[in-house]
């Protein structure tokens, strides 16, 4: 039995590291059913957002696909919302993707302030940090800050499934 129904968080994967996978994980041993929502999935290219959306959600799935909760969790992208709240395009896509399954009980986020969208929305808020006493400055910026420059460090904060796919965007492709 599942503490909630229906949970959900907001990554960006730029690129998928182990702070992101914490946070899934989490979300999945308490939902029945979880949503990785994969943020700015219209962009690609930039330094910011290098990766496009189809090899972000690949990482996920490279981690994700062997584990026997993955028939539970779906993986969709949002594109940034300029002409409405957060808050309203976030479960409007969630609706519109899941029609199938229950409206979300829960948010997975890596600080309590990033709640604040959806106090009003959504009843529950589980606070997961992306960060470790054995990692504690995890972020994305910083791993794609290593992969930029070469530095082999980056493959500690990442899994083994991506360092191949990694290298091929970054480096073959020469995205940064």
């Amino acid at each position: 039995m599942f503490k909630y129904q229906h949970g959900f968080c907001i990554i960006r994967c730029q690129p998928f590291h182990i702070g992101h996978d914490r946070l899934i994980r989490k979300m999945m041993e308490e939902c029945a059913y979880g949503t990785v929502l994969i943020g700015s999935a219209q962009e690609s290219g930039t330094e910011k957002n290098p990766l496009p959306y189809f090899t972000r959600k690949k990482m996920i799935q490279n981690v994700w696909r062997k584990n026997e909760a993955y028939n539970r969790l779906r993986i969709i992208g949002i594109k940034d919302a300029n002409n409405m709240p957060w808050n309203f395009h976030v479960l409007e896509t969630i609706a519109k993707e899941q029609s199938d399954k229950p409206s979300p009980d829960i948010i997975y986020v890596g600080n309590e302030s990033e709640y604040l969208f959806f106090k009003n929305d959504v009843p529950n808020v589980g606070v997961c940090s992306r960060t470790t006493q054995d990692f504690p400055f995890l972020s994305g910026n910083m791993v794609r800050d290593m992969i930029a420059l070469k530095d082999a460090r980056y493959k500690d904060f990442v899994h083994p499934e991506n360092i191949e796919l990694i290298q091929k965007s970054f480096y073959e492709d020469e995205k940064i």
